[in-house]
């Protein structure tokens, strides 16, 4: 188990279901929570940023569609979504006179030579003048991002980016159980704490995304191994704790993913 101090550069990618309630509406207990420990890192000296989720889940609240939803229809929750997201953040953030910047990416942004150039020298500099990116997907134009991920991959893809040492993933589970069974019980015994290596029965034991979250525990470990590709750890916790950060640096319920 890896300890927060080791690193240096911190992604904090924040799950639809953890975000959301089934409403429509923030969690704002939640929120409150992952705020004040974002807060505890920047004090730390960490470099953070953040990779959320819960534009389209949080487009439901004044926008009335069907639950399965087309892709037009996605995309116009996520433009409607996305500034209640923003909204929420920047009220949980201003408490501790965090300043936000919103950045709307696709992971293909991440991968073109002049986009990626781009979408790096401006995250670097909101860090370079103490402003928190918040990072999305670029919903209401994407296509295959919202049919195939909840943010997970474009959270591993940003942390290679900016060659952060450490990608944190909160979900709506405490992180990767050794069967689908496991995953609704979560039993404590079944939870695997250590993944040093992306194999095939590690692929087994990853179940389906919720209804809120399009990615699943299937994408946290295609995000793994991103991360371990590009020297960097990760860890999925649950992000519907009391201090669900901060509670890493302890006995906290999480799989850490640590290439060896």
């Amino acid at each position: 188990m890896s300890n927060l101090n080791s690193y240096n550069r911190i992604v904090i990618k924040i799950g639809s279901a953890v975000l959301a309630n089934p409403n429509g509406k923030v969690n704002q207990t939640v929120l409150a929570a992952i705020s004040e420990d974002i807060a505890w890192l920047l004090k730390k000296g960490k470099d953070v940023l953040v990779v959320s989720s819960g534009a389209i889940a949080l487009g439901r609240k004044n926008i009335n569609l069907p639950e399965n939803l087309s892709l037009p229809e996605s995309q116009a929750m996520a433009a409607h979504g996305q500034i209640e997201l923003m909204s929420a953040w920047k009220k949980h953030l201003n408490k501790y006179s965090i300043v936000i910047g919103q950045i709307l990416l696709t992971p293909r942004d991440t991968e073109l030579k002049i986009s990626s150039k781009n979408a790096k020298q401006t995250i670097e500099k909101l860090l370079e003048v103490g402003c928190l990116p918040i990072i999305n997907e670029n919903d209401t134009t994407a296509t295959d991002e919202i049919k195939f991920g909840d943010n997970d991959l474009l959270a591993a893809k940003v942390a290679k980016l900016v060659k952060a040492d450490l990608l944190i993933i909160l979900s709506s589970v405490n992180g990767l159980y050794d069967s689908e069974e496991a995953v609704k019980t979560q039993k404590s015994e079944a939870l695997v704490k250590e993944v040093t290596k992306i194999s095939s029965r590690i692929k087994k034991m990853a179940g389906q995304a919720s209804n809120m979250g399009k990615g699943g525990m299937i994408s946290k470990i295609d995000a793994a191994e991103i991360c371990f590709k590009n020297k960097s750890d990760m860890v999925i916790a649950s992000g519907i704790r009391n201090k669900p950060i901060r509670s890493l640096n302890g006995k906290g319920k999480a799989t850490w993913f640590v290439k060896k």
